[in-house]
């Protein structure tokens, strides 16, 4: 079978490493559905219990309040839907940026994101919610297996025959019981929980990157962005207290596998998409991935010659500025060599070190993930604008259009001197030789 050389709705050439690094992803998933098929298989260890254990003589409640397809329905298909749903319809609508029909003059609905942007986004969040939900499943089952621990009805599945008794001195085992060996072998699968696991995998999950795209941590505090993504969060709780309340699980069980699910959707989440504190990025997946290019600092990263000072982004110079009481730090002196490279220290600034403004995109200047330009090593970049605030002598910050930068191309010595020379009030794209 021959790989394909373009992505779709794309002209530009992808290299098959590329191809092939996204073709790992979904065949990591397939292993993970067999090896859940494999290991479900086996029997699991069967600890010893006492007959006189009052926590595990629980009534074996034959229907449950949320059975496992239910909760699937809820962890996995109602995620499934709100990405699809979210990022084909809805994704651009309430954009500042949208582009204009060239004859009305009007502003276009569906917002600034292309179908191949639209795509890209709906590939990457439904690898994400895959990924979570495979890898909390394997990892439960196998612990499952491994541990045995007996379920709080394990008695009324057990159905112990007539006269027995704990051995003196020792613990009752499996050997006496009589009932369904079905249910039996379920019996012992208490810790820890899959309701729970599967249910906190995929509504954490979905939490975080609905809270991307509402980027809820962008400092403005509107309530019901928090309300919106508390939402998964209570009826992922609800799934793991139901477990209690059927008799299914112990409260250790349920937490610990509550803790485990919500670690596989955190790691799963944070593979295709920035974290929710990076709120300027809102929540868009990484571009196509690169090779042979050093990652990415930290913005808001300052380097002098060969020194690199990484506290740079823990200092406010507006606020030290407004206070005359505190010193005047280094950083802030105004002589600096045009070799020297300096992005201001506030989180929206991005590391300018070894990058080269790309054209906007033909469509309106909106970025997207998927451009095609990242398949050569470019990769998005927000540009960083002050604009003098009427009244006052300090800068306030605002908002610029992104572009894409290389990594890969250094600056020539016009554009290192033209970098330098920008100053705080003034926006790279006002340097000569600068095209943006």
């Amino acid at each position: 079978m021959e790989l394909p050389k373009t992505l779709p709705f794309s002209k530009r050439r992808l290299r098959p490493r590329v191809i092939i690094s996204y073709i790992f992803d979904y065949v990591i998933l397939v292993a993970c559905v067999a090896g859940f098929a494999i290991v479900d298989s086996v029997e699991p260890y069967h600890q010893h219990f006492s007959l006189q254990n009052i926590s595990i003589q629980y009534p074996y409640a034959v229907h449950e309040r949320i059975p496992m397809q239910y909760a699937l329905c809820i962890s996995g298909a109602f995620p499934l839907v709100l990405i699809v749903v979210y990022t084909l319809f809805i994704d651009g609508i309430f954009s500042h940026n949208k582009p204009q029909d060239a004859a009305s003059g009007k502003r276009k609905l569906r917002g600034p994101h292309r179908w191949k942007d639209r795509l890209w986004e709906m590939n990457c969040g439904i690898l994400g919610l895959l990924l979570a939900q495979a890898v909390t499943f394997v990892m439960t089952q196998a612990l499952k297996t491994a541990c045995g621990k007996p379920r709080p009805d394990l008695i009324d599945r057990c159905q112990p025959r007539e006269g027995s008794v704990d051995l003196f001195p020792g613990l009752s085992n499996s050997t006496i019981c009589t009932g369904d060996p079905a249910l039996i072998k379920d019996g012992f699968r208490s810790w820890p929980s899959g309701h729970s696991s599967s249910s906190f995998a995929g509504l954490v999950y979905i939490a975080l990157w609905l809270g991307g795209k509402l980027h809820i941590m962008d400092n403005r505090g509107e309530a019901w962005k928090a309300v919106l993504v508390m939402i998964p969060l209570l009826a992922a709780t609800l799934v793991a207290v139901s477990r209690i309340m059927d008799a299914r699980h112990h409260p250790f069980d349920v937490i610990t596998g509550s803790m485990l699910g919500a670690a596989c959707g955190f790691v799963a989440y944070r593979q295709y998409f920035p974290p929710l504190t990076e709120a300027w990025r809102k929540g868009r997946a990484y571009p196509i991935r690169t090779w042979g290019t050093d990652p990415a600092g930290p913005d808001s990263v300052r380097l002098m010659g060969n020194k690199i000072d990484s506290s740079t982004a823990l200092r406010n110079p507006e606020a030290e500025r407004m206070n005359p009481d505190l010193p005047v730090s280094e950083h802030d002196q105004p002589h600096h060599a045009p070799s020297d490279y300096l992005t201001e220290s506030n989180p929206y600034a991005s590391n300018m070190y070894n990058r080269r403004p790309h054209d906007h995109d033909v469509d309106g200047g909106a970025w997207s993930s998927s451009e095609d330009d990242v398949t050569n090593g470019y990769e998005m970049r927000h540009n960083y604008a002050r604009a003098q605030n009427p009244g006052a002598s300090h800068s306030l910050p605002q908002y610029e259009n992104p572009s894409y930068v290389s990594q890969t191309q250094p600056l020539t010595g016009a554009e290192m001197h033209s970098e330098a020379m920008a100053g705080p009030g003034r926006p790279l794209t006002d340097v000569p030789g600068r095209a943006m």
